[in-house]
């Protein structure tokens, strides 16, 4: 015999609104899944580490740069002032010779130069001695201002602007009084010869040029001077 089992609306189980609650509080809505914008601790000590690598290298690589600046400036100013050193000498020992001494003064006159100045002089050394001798002349030589005009150190040439202010003593013979010469004074000795003695002011030009002895003078040129200036 079949029983017919009934199931009424009491007796079934309603697990939709029971499920629907227990995912979803009654007046809440689902909060969304938050993503984060940070690197991770790792690599932000790696980035960090980078940066102050970065900044370390363009500081250092900026301190050679004007260090090596420095350096250029500093051995160009030594360069001038060597020149400017030699020149001075050079100049002076090519304007001062004391007849007494007339062998040691040519031999820095040669020692002093180069180029054809320094030929000249050895190709005149003779008659310029000869000269100086009869003459009994003496002169001496001070620098009053100086400048380094030019100087390529590649090419190892310079010029530069040297005036001076000379003291003679020179015994010249002549057939007539002798020109005058502003601060030199000549007085009549004997015959013909005339002994002029005073001090004259010159400004040369000279340029330089760089040998395996240093620099040396390869040229000398009066440039007009004016007295008083």
């Amino acid at each position: 015999m079949k029983t017919d089992t009934k199931v009424t609306d009491d007796d079934a189980v309603d697990v939709t609104d029971s499920d629907a609650a227990e995912a979803e509080p009654d007046g809440e809505d689902p909060k969304p899944v938050e993503k984060s914008g940070k690197l991770p601790q790792s690599l932000l000590m790696v980035a960090i580490a980078l940066v102050v690598a970065a900044t370390a290298v363009a500081g250092w690589y900026g301190v050679r740069w004007i260090s090596a600046a420095n350096d250029d400036s500093l051995a160009y100013s030594k360069t001038r002032d060597e020149v400017n050193r030699v020149a001075l000498a050079a100049v002076v020992t090519m304007n001062q010779l004391d007849y007494r001494k007339i062998d040691e003064g040519l031999d820095d006159w040669e020692a002093a130069t180069t180029g054809k100045l320094h030929d000249e002089i050895v190709k005149n050394r003779g008659t310029v001695r000869d000269s100086i001798v009869q003459k009994q002349s003496i002169s001496t030589a001070t620098v009053l201002s100086s400048a380094v005009k030019e100087l390529d150190e590649r090419a190892g040439k310079a010029s530069v602007m040297v005036a001076i202010k000379m003291n003679v003593d020179v015994t010249e013979t002549l057939t007539s009084p002798p020109a005058q010469v502003p601060g030199i004074t000549c007085k009549q000795v004997e015959g013909q010869n005339y002994r002029c003695q005073g001090v004259k002011y010159k400004r040369l030009e000279g340029s330089l040029q760089r040998t395996d002895a240093g620099w040396k003078l390869e040229t000398l040129a009066d440039v007009p001077y004016v007295q008083g200036q």
